[in-house]
């Protein structure tokens, strides 16, 4: 077919139609040379893909959407093959094997510098070393020649593919990653001032985070790899200011927390996971950058910076505020007089940080719901840092509950919800997972400095816990009165703790013979239509397939019963304090053998069929969209595990808080209210171990992906099935830390 129209190119040079056929059939044959290794990759890509972009890019007539998508698949063919031959050279640029090159090579180098320098006479042997030091340092100078072409190639042909349209927005995320990996190649510095500048702002908000985590002034090595960034950062904030400030903001208060409450920050002394941060010169570099985006959004905004600087100072200071006074208070408590948040009123340019806002790609928001003022009283969340309850209400009448959480890094629960939002967008593209409204619940979280900010309050949910177990009226205790309680259960596998395997197995095995489930009431409690009931118990069901497959993918751990709320309208799940992620939950004193909770309680609010059926069925549809989305999910994790802000190795202050905490039994506080969140003390291990660190988590992501469990690669049903064996197995169940309830 490629030769035929290449015979008759006048015809087609005339002819949109066969210009489009004739680029996708030089893509498609470009592509399966490619992943049928066939051809040289120089000629894959000079005769295929090249010549599809050109032919691609000689159409004018842009007004179809055929040709519009034409385009865009040879932009992305190119730039996929040209990242995968980019990846393939660097991954041997990494190898052990281009080390000992590199180790032979200065060894020869040095040889040849000692004949040199001894004036030793030209002979055979003299010749022959020079010769293949010549040859050698050719050959890795073409490499890295080799290397520099292909990832300018990619850059590029992904700036083309982002222009061209919204399909492949997702690969805004590989752009990126490929930008910040490099960024000190000026070529590609240069290609993303002169192209990347013409990309819509809005494309870059799902990065906000890790773009502006590298804000820099200082360091910019003449390449001016700060300055681009910065311009980029100050042009998104201009376009979608509700979408940034916030995320800027933290960044320039920083250090807010120890500056607007000394007092307050000298006083705590007890164990958290947070202690206060040493402030390094790169922190403060970034708060400089901070601070001049915010003076040049100022220029075009000032009343707008000025009001949400006053919000985020407020916020902060009534984070801090020390709550221990009212600490067995069950009511409301009145916000003190001095507290600047009772005074912020109608805050006309300001919306309401936990509300969603959706992006507008023309940057005019308009209707938004602003802060006009807050309800005087705060209540008290359970959990060591007494987080407060307070109510914002919007220019719209309605009160909106939020959670203010001090001494508490909220950055990685922020990150971890824009991951959610990834897969959300991928589960969406698909046509078996949307028809099945497969989704994850996700809520808002707004970092204001290192150490606070405010969380949207998941209205109308209780933690599982609550409903089975915490209190007088759960379900255990109405519905199985004469079984052990979950007070016992948790005493009698703590006395369990150092014991041998087999006695922890038969202890637990004990347990649950006497401690049956009981969540089936909750829908029959609920929910008294029969049709109602059987929606709200399929939504159960689906909810409780995605939150588990996804949460296995990104390795999500400490699943414990206060971590997991139900909606109470909804029957959905919507899972919290997401500190331990990417499989850190492995690492802990006590770690963790189940990919997700499927305990006995949560398998039987699935009713009869238990996982046959729906479950597994929306397991294995999740899993498939998953799994073809391998690249992107990859590029998205890999970009958020460099991040130089976000905090998810496991260290042992953090575990230490996870897993010698005291369990409370009646913590009834419903909802975002149980362990807090991530620590500021990174693991003290230097950069080159973090560097492993993140390669073996996206390696075991690749794997998962792949479907490569135990050594074996299984197909999507077979995963499904094996974690299900996994997560249900009483074995690892039993070895689980107490605290976790796996009874439950």
């Amino acid at each position: 077919m490629v030769k035929k129209l290449d015979e008759d190119w006048f015809m087609v040079e005339k002819d949109p139609n066969l210009k489009l056929i004739y680029t996708e059939c030089l893509r498609l044959c470009g592509s399966w040379l490619a992943e049928t290794c066939l051809e040289n990759p120089t000629v894959i890509m000079q005769n295929y893909l090249e010549k599809a972009v050109e032919v691609a890019g000689s159409q004018n007539g842009d007004h179809s959407d055929e040709l519009k998508s034409g385009k865009m698949k040879a932009f992305l063919s190119l730039a996929r093959f040209s990242d995968t031959q980019y990846q393939r050279i660097e991954n041997y640029m990494k190898s052990s094997e281009f080390e000992n090159k590199q180790a032979l090579l200065m060894a020869a180098k040095q040889e040849v510098c000692l004949l040199r320098e001894h004036k030793i006479q030209a002979n055979r042997y003299t010749v022959k070393v020079q010769r293949e030091l010549e040859l050698d340092e050719r050959a890795i100078h073409a490499l890295r020649e080799d290397r520099r072409r292909f990832l300018c190639k990619a850059v590029e042909n992904y700036i083309r593919c982002l222009l061209s349209g919204d399909e492949c927005d997702l690969w805004i995320f590989r752009l990126c990653s490929l930008w910040l990996e490099n960024s000190g190649v000026s070529d590609v510095n240069v290609m993303i001032k002169r192209e990347g500048e013409k990309i819509p702002s809005y494309k870059f908000l799902p990065l906000m985070y890790q773009l502006a985590a590298r804000m820099g002034t200082k360091m910019m090595d003449g390449l001016g790899f700060h300055h681009i960034l910065n311009n980029l950062i100050a042009r998104i904030s201009l376009d979608h200011p509700h979408h940034t400030l916030f995320i800027i903001l933290a960044l320039a208060n920083a250090n807010k927390d120890e500056l607007l409450t000394k007092p307050e920050a000298a006083r705590q002394s007890r164990l958290t996971k947070n202690v206060p941060k040493e402030i390094s010169p790169l922190d403060m570099d970034r708060m400089e950058a901070a601070s001049n985006i915010i003076n040049i959004i100022k220029c075009q905004r000032a009343d707008m910076v000025r009001s949400v600087e006053a919000l985020c100072n407020a916020y902060i200071i009534l984070a801090n505020l020390d709550a221990s006074p009212w600490k067995s208070q069950r009511g409301g408590v009145s916000i003190p007089s001095n507290q600047p948040i009772t005074k912020l009123k109608d805050l006309d340019d300001v919306v309401v940080p936990t509300l969603e806002i959706k992006v507008d790609p023309s940057g005019k928001y308009e209707n938004l719901v602003t802060v006009r003022s807050f309800k005087p009283e705060f209540r008290l969340a359970g959990g060591l840092n007494l987080p407060k309850i307070i109510d914002c209400v919007g220019s719209d009448g309605r009160e909106r509950r939020q959670l203010v959480k001090g001494r508490d890094d909220l950055r990685q629960d922020a990150v971890m919800q824009q991951v959610f939002q990834m897969c959300n967008t991928l589960l969406q593209q698909n046509t078996e997972t949307r028809k099945r409204k497969l989704t994850i619940r996700r809520y808002k979280v707004v970092p204001l400095s290192q150490r606070s900010g405010v969380l949207e309050w998941c209205t109308g949910t209780i933690p599982l816990g609550e409903f089975l177990i915490n209190t007088d009226r759960s379900a255990h205790k109405r519905y199985r009165p004469k079984d052990y309680t979950s007070l016992f259960c948790q005493t009698t596998m703590m006395n369990a703790l150092k014991k041998a395997s087999e006695e922890k197995y038969v202890i637990f095995m004990d347990i649950c013979q006497n401690f049956q489930p009981v969540f089936r009431y909750f829908c029959m409690e609920k929910f008294l239509d029969p049709a109602v009931w059987f929606e709200k118990r399929l939504a159960y069901t689906r909810s409780v397939a995605t939150s588990s497959i996804v949460g296995y993918i990104l390795g999500l751990g400490d699943r414990h019963v206060q971590n997991i709320l139900l909606d109470e309208q909804t029957a959905e799940l919507v899972h919290i304090d997401l500190g331990v992620a990417f499989e850190q939950g492995k690492i802990l004193p006590t770690p963790e053998t189940v990919p997700f909770r499927l305990t006995r309680d949560v398998v039987d609010g699935m009713g009869i069929t238990g996982v046959e059926g729906v479950f597994r069925r929306c397991c294995e549809k999740t899993m498939a969209v998953m799994r073809n989305s391998q690249e992107a999910l990859l590029t998205i994790v890999e970009v958020l595990l460099y991040d130089p802000l976000f905090d998810w190795t496991m260290n042992p202050l953090k575990a230490l808080y996870l897993q010698q905490r005291p369990e409370d039994e009646d913590d009834t506080t419903g909802s975002l209210n149980s362990s807090n969140q991530d620590c500021n003390t990174k693991a003290s291990s230097d950069t080159q171990t973090f560097n492993t660190v993140a390669e073996r988590v996206l390696m075991r992501l690749q794997e998962k992906l792949k479907g490569v469990e135990e050594g074996t690669v299984l197909s999507v049903g077979g995963q499904v099935n094996l974690l299900i064996q996994q997560a249900m197995d009483p074995k690892n169940l039993s070895h689980l830390y107490p605290g976790w309830k796996a009874w439950v």
